[in-house]
């Protein structure tokens, strides 16, 4: 994947989602996350950056978390997981963020 490629980075961090959710032990819930996956993929035209981060500094932190996050996974390290997600979760939100410090 080209750093420099905006799409394909979403495209591979939602085929990590899809992987991480084709393991969990709720069928029901793993299937209706990949089905929505699948969706927004379809309709994905761009990518544009969501605050005032440059975009391929928000990219590098996204990817650099996803990873954290996979070994964490790997490590089954359940409170680096928990942090990890709860990190994924609200870094993007940088207005509520900054209203919580």
């Amino acid at each position: 994947m080209d750093a420099a490629d905006p799409v394909a980075f979403v495209h591979a961090n939602w085929r990590l989602h899809a992987a991480i959710a084709a393991i969990s032990p709720n069928t029901l819930l793993g299937s209706l996350y990949s089905s929505l996956l699948d969706l927004i993929e379809a309709h994905t035209l761009t990518v544009l950056p969501a605050g005032e981060e440059p975009l391929d500094h928000y990219i590098a932190h996204r990817h650099e978390l996803h990873r954290d996050l996979v070994d964490a996974l790997e490590r089954r390290d359940r409170e680096a997981a928990l942090r990890l997600i709860h990190e994924h979760n609200t870094s993007l939100q940088p207005e509520e963020q900054a209203a919580q410090r």
